[in-house]
C-alpha cells in the first residue's frame, strides 16, 4: 500500500524503497548519503536504534517517533521527536527539515557536536570511569 501510494504521490520520482540488509559499511555509506534520517519506529517496545546512534554519528540531521533513545539523544537539537502513529506530525517535521536549510545545517551541527561521545572507544572510557568510580566508592574489605 504505501508503495502504491507514494508511486502516485508528487513527489514519486524523489521516493524509492529499498528492503535489502545491508552490512555495517553499507548502511553507513547510505546514511552518510541521505540528507535526513527519518526512523518512523511504530512499535512502542523500541527502546534504542543503532541507526540512530549511526545517524547523529555521521552529523546527520534526524526525524523520528518517539522511544526512549531517540527522545534523549535528539533533546538538544540533533533532531525533531513526533509522537508515533502521528503521520501528519511525521510529515510536517520532515517538510520542515527539508525546506528549511538554516534549520537542517542546525541540527547537523548538533549532531556532530554529540558524535564524539558515540564511539566505542569513548563509550569505554565512560564505562571505565564509572567502574574506578565504583570501586573507589566501595569500603575496603579487610583480608
Amino acid at each position: 500500500m504505501l508503495v502504491d501510494r507514494a508511486a502516485s504521490s508528487t513527489a514519486a520520482t524523489h521516493i524509492t524503497f529499498d528492503d535489502t540488509y545491508r552490512d555495517l559499511a553499507s548502511l553507513n555509506d547510505l546514511i552518510q548519503s541521505a540528507d535526513l534520517v527519518v526512523l518512523p519506529y511504530d512499535s512502542r517496545d523500541q527502546v534504542t536504534s543503532g541507526v540512530l546512534v549511526d545517524a547523529v554519528a555521521a552529523g546527520r540531521p534526524v526525524v523520528s517517533t518517539a522511544f526512549p533513545h531517540a527522545v534523549e539523544l535528539l533533546a538538544s537539537g540533533a533532531g525533531i521527536v513526533v509522537p508515533q502513529g502521528d503521520p501528519v506530525a511525521l510529515g510536517q517535521a520532515i517538510r520542515s527539515v527539508l525546506t528549511d536549510p538554516e534549520l537542517a545545517e542546525s541540527m547537523a551541527a548538533e549532531a556532530r557536536r554529540l558524535a564524539p561521545d558515540l564511539s566505542w572507544p569513548a563509550v569505554a572510557d565512560r564505562y571505565c570511569l564509572l567502574a574506578d568510580e565504583v570501586a573507589a566508592s566501595r569500603p575496603s574489605v579487610p583480608s
